[in-house]
């Protein structure tokens, strides 16, 4: 896509001014800035002004609206969003807008860029068994013991006094269900979903009076980002989606799963078991070690597998199920006790195309959720701090943020070529300083001059 005329102010040479032009001429940026839509009644600053500033204040990792304001005043930054004014708006005007925007528009810039990526082949070549695999989780970024607000979920915690005694108190908290694309080389958000707390769940859908569960809104934003990017292959979960209800609604969307399974009660591990026994593992094999993040590490890991295919014992699922199990040693250690993983498969693509090894490995492979999501955005990407104590503001703002995660991955994946994962370094650390670079960049804005 071409850069439209006289539209963008020069940025000069920089890192900073090459992911700007990225965006703009690959991903179409400012269109989908111009897309976002908010309640307000004849704004002063217009959505998409709004949008651009929440954007960039993400993708730079400032820490806060407070810190934010600043930023607001100076030409650089403003040269940065878009605009040719010295100064941009109040850091209230962006709260309020927030607050008041059309959280599917702002959804929609994150979307967008993926699906543009999409559309360029990014992911031809899938991961294993060239299939697209989507991570989901439960992402809790902050709580409270005072602040709340009506959207907040409830719970009662334990809480040690002066004096030693004990008592419960309610934790305010917000907890949203998170959809992520896991590769080899880079994961991407696909979406977010809040958890309802019980006076916002539709009628019916609330027994006991109880807030709304992961599994459910999880199930919801699984639903959605199907329709959204329909070359979706297999679901990838921890041990809480091991169950009936979803697995069916996986099967429904067409798609596969590989899901953790802890409790060796349960059906259809429970049947695996027994079809094993004391029998010897199916397969043994070394491979080189990896961080949970996908990097290599020093030495190499045995790994003895156990597969059993075709498992119908769970009553709530209708279909065959394949169990597989692995037990990993450090083949230096002996003496030391092994890990297990079990994993369920469902889905005739990736049943049939994956191995026991490829299936350990996808199952492996939901951490990035952890470390490349979950723990950067936390540590790094300063989501644990309140920027708008306010449901829609806080799901607008995030999805922003999103955006600017992904664009940010992708640009160091496919333009600058230096990913942490690519070359055996730590992605987080990787990403970290090339922000480092862009805010340097920044500050050398206001000496750049204004061109088309």
């Amino acid at each position: 896509m071409s850069e439209p005329a006289n539209t963008a102010p020069d940025l000069g040479k920089s890192r900073l001014r090459a992911l700007r032009a990225y965006g703009r001429d690959v991903f179409d940026l400012d269109a989908l800035f111009g897309g976002v839509r908010d309640g307000r009644h004849q704004p002063e600053t217009d959505s998409a002004t709004v949008a651009a500033i929440v954007f960039f204040c993400g993708l730079l990792r400032i820490r806060s609206l407070n810190a934010l304001e600043p930023r607001l005043d100076e030409p650089g930054f403003a040269r940065l969003v878009g605009e040719t004014i010295k100064a941009l708006c109040s850091v209230d005007t962006i709260a309020r807008a927030l607050c008041r925007m059309d959280v599917g528009t702002a959804q929609r810039v994150s979307e967008g860029i993926v699906a543009r990526a999409e559309r360029n082949k990014v992911f031809r070549e899938g991961w294993h068994g060239a299939l697209r695999f989507v991570a989901l989780d439960g992402w809790e970024p902050f709580s409270s013991y005072s602040r709340h607000c009506p959207d907040c979920l409830v719970r009662q915690v334990r809480v040690k006094q002066q004096d030693g005694s004990v008592i419960e108190v309610p934790q305010f908290y917000h907890r949203y269900a998170v959809a992520m694309l896991v590769d080899r080389r880079f994961d991407l958000v696909l979406g977010i979903e809040p958890l309802r707390p019980n006076a916002k769940r539709p009628a019916g859908e609330a027994p006991n009076g109880e807030d709304e569960g992961e599994l459910t809104a999880a199930t919801r934003l699984l639903r959605r980002i199907k329709r959204t990017f329909p070359w979706l292959d297999a679901v990838v979960a921890d041990g809480l989606y091991a169950n009936g209800p979803f697995l069916t609604a996986v099967q429904e969307l067409g798609m596969g799963a590989a899901v953790i399974a802890r409790k060796e009660t349960d059906e259809p591990l429970k049947e695996a078991l027994n079809l094993w026994g004391t029998s010897p593992p199916q397969e043994v094999v070394d491979v080189p070690r990896q961080h949970a993040d996908g990097r290599p590490l020093q030495g190499t890991e045995r790994i003895r597998l156990w597969d059993a295919k075709g498992i119908e014992t769970l009553d709530t699922y209708r279909g065959p199920i394949r169990v597989v199990r692995a037990e990993i040693r450090d083949p230096g250690k002996p003496e030391e006790k092994h890990r297990t993983w079990t994993m369920l498969v469902t889905g005739r693509w990736v049943t049939a195309r994956l191995t026991p090894l490829k299936i350990l490995q996808v199952a492996r492979g939901r951490w990035h959720i952890e470390n490349t999501g979950f723990h950067q955005w936390t540590t790094r990407w300063e989501f644990g701090h309140v920027f708008v104590h306010n449901a829609n503001a806080l799901l607008a703002l995030f999805s922003l943020f999103f955006a600017a995660y992904n664009l940010l991955t992708l640009f160091l994946y496919r333009q600058v070529r230096c990913y942490g994962r690519d070359r055996g370094k730590c992605p987080t650390r990787t990403i970290s300083r090339f922000v480092d670079e862009m805010l340097d960049d920044l500050a050398r804005l206001a000496q750049t001059h204004d061109s088309s």
